[in-house]
C-alpha cells in the first residue's frame, strides 16, 4: 500500500510553511508572466519567490531581464505591481536610480553622502529568467539552469501557442482558497477522485482509465479511455461538447497531447481543443493560497461570452472568488473548479484535528501514485541541510 509521506504539520504549521519559503520556493522556477505582457522598454512585472521579491523588466535593447526587486541602498522594494517604469528604475525612498539593465546610474548627493561608494559594485542583483511557449519564468538563483528544469517537458507534445493572434486572453480569475497550497496541488494530480467528486462535471475517468506521466519534476495527465490511447480530455467532456459549436484552436483539435501539465511547484497548464488555461499558485500562509488563472481561446468561443461576474463566489468589490460568497452548493454549480475548492477547504478544516490521518494512497498512475511522488519532492526540498 502507498502511504502518506508528509506529516499533518506540513499542511497546517506556519513553521513548516516558513521552511518551504526558505528552502523550496526560493530555489525553484515560477511563472512570472507572458510574452504579451512586454511590448516596450520599461515594461515590468513584480512577484515574489518565497521570501524574495523579484521583477522582470524589458530593456532598451528589447531584452527581458530578471532582478531581485531590492534597492541596493537599503533594500527597499524598488517596483510594485506591474506597469512601465519609463527610462529608469527609481527607488521611491531615496531616489537611487538604476538603468533598465540593472546598473546603478544615479545617487542623490553622492559626493557629500557617499564619497567612497563603488557604483559598479551596487548594481541590482540578478535573478535567472527563462522563456517557454510564450511564458516567462524566473528563479531567485541567478545561476539556475532553466533548460534542466523545463527540458523534460519538451518530450511531451504541446501544440498550443498563446502568441497566436487568433486567440483572446481572458481577465484574471483570482481565487482566495482557505487551504494549504499542497492540498490544492495534490487534489489536482489525484486521478482517483475524477469519477466521484466530478461525476457531473468531468464524468471521470476512473483510475484505470487515466494516467499521470512523469517528466523530470513535472507531471502530465492523459485520459486513456479510448483503447489506451492518450487523450487530452475525458470522453464525458468530449460528448458534452459535441454539437455546442465551440470553435477549436488551430493545431489543437487532434489528440496526442496532455490535458493537464503540472510544472512543479506552482504552475498548472490546462490545454484543450477549445482553450488554454494557465494558473499559478501563490502560497500566502500555511492555510491560505491564491490561485490566479487566465484563459486563451478563439475569439468566437461561446463560453467566454460570460463575464467574470458569472463565476460562483465572485465578489466584484474585492475582485476575489471565495467560498464565503457562494450562493449555491458547490455540487450544484456545474463548475469543477468550484467543486475542487470546496473539497480542498473541507480537507484543510479536517486537518486541524489531531485525529486526522490517511489510511493509504490509492495505487496507480491514474490514482494517487502522483501524490506520493509530489510529497517526496517536497520532503526532499524541505529537508534540513
Amino acid at each position: 500500500m502507498q502511504h502518506q509521506i508528509l506529516p499533518r504539520e506540513a499542511y497546517t504549521s506556519q513553521t513548516w510553511f516558513q521552511r518551504e519559503q526558505e528552502a523550496l520556493f526560493n530555489g525553484h522556477w515560477q511563472l512570472a508572466g507572458f510574452d504579451s505582457d512586454f511590448t516596450e522598454a520599461g515594461d515590468y512585472i513584480t512577484l515574489r519567490a518565497g521570501l524574495t521579491p523579484l521583477c522582470v523588466v524589458q530593456g532598451n535593447d528589447g531584452e527581458l531581464r530578471a532582478f531581485k526587486n531590492l534597492c541596493r541602498h537599503r533594500g527597499t522594494e524598488l517596483l510594485e505591481g506591474r506597469g512601465n517604469a519609463g527610462k529608469t528604475l527609481v527607488c521611491p525612498y531615496h531616489r537611487w536610480t538604476f538603468g533598465l539593465d540593472g546598473q546603478l546610474r544615479g545617487i542623490p548627493d553622492r559626493a557629500e553622502c557617499f564619497p567612497d561608494l563603488d557604483r559598479k559594485a551596487n548594481n541590482l542583483h540578478d535573478a535567472a529568467i527563462g522563456r517557454w511557449k510564450g511564458m516567462i519564468f524566473v528563479n531567485v538563483d541567478a545561476n539556475a539552469d532553466f533548460n534542466a528544469w523545463i527540458g523534460p517537458l519538451n518530450t511531451a507534445p504541446f501544440p498550443h501557442d498563446i502568441n497566436d493572434p487568433a486567440l483572446t486572453r481572458s481577465e484574471t480569475f483570482t481565487y482566495r482558497m482557505h487551504c494549504n497550497w499542497k492540498v490544492f496541488y495534490e487534489n489536482a494530480i489525484d486521478g482517483y477522485h475524477l469519477a466521484y467528486l466530478h461525476e457531473k462535471t468531468l464524468g471521470g475517468p476512473k483510475p484505470g482509465l487515466n494516467e499521470w506521466a512523469q517528466h523530470g519534476d513535472h507531471l502530465v495527465w492523459y485520459s486513456t479511455e479510448r483503447d489506451g490511447i492518450r487523450n487530452r480530455i475525458p470522453m464525458f467532456v468530449e460528448q458534452q461538447a459535441a454539437g455546442t459549436g465551440m470553435k477549436k484552436i488551430k493545431g489543437a483539435a487532434d489528440p496526442g497531447y496532455g490535458g493537464v501539465y503540472m510544472l512543479y511547484p506552482l504552475t498548472m497548464i490546462v490545454p484543450s481543443p477549445w482553450s488554454l488555461t494557465i494558473s499559478t499558485l501563490e502560497p500566502v500562509d500555511a492555510t491560505t493560497t491564491i490561485l490566479r488563472s487566465q484563459t486563451w481561446s478563439p475569439k468566437s468561443w461561446w463560453s467566454y461570452k460570460e463575464p467574470l461576474e458569472g463565476t460562483p463566489g465572485y465578489d466584484p468589490e474585492t475582485g476575489l472568488i471565495e467560498s464565503k460568497n457562494w450562493t449555491d452548493h458547490p455540487l450544484e454549480t456545474g463548475d469543477f473548479q468550484t467543486e475542487d475548492v470546496w473539497v480542498c477547504e473541507k480537507m484543510q478544516r479536517a486537518m486541524a484535528s489531531p485525529h486526522w490521518s490517511v489510511a493509504g494512497l490509492a495505487k496507480g498512475a491514474g490514482a494517487e501514485d502522483p501524490i506520493r511522488s509530489f510529497q517526496s519532492q517536497v520532503a526532499d526540498d524541505c529537508a534540513a541541510e
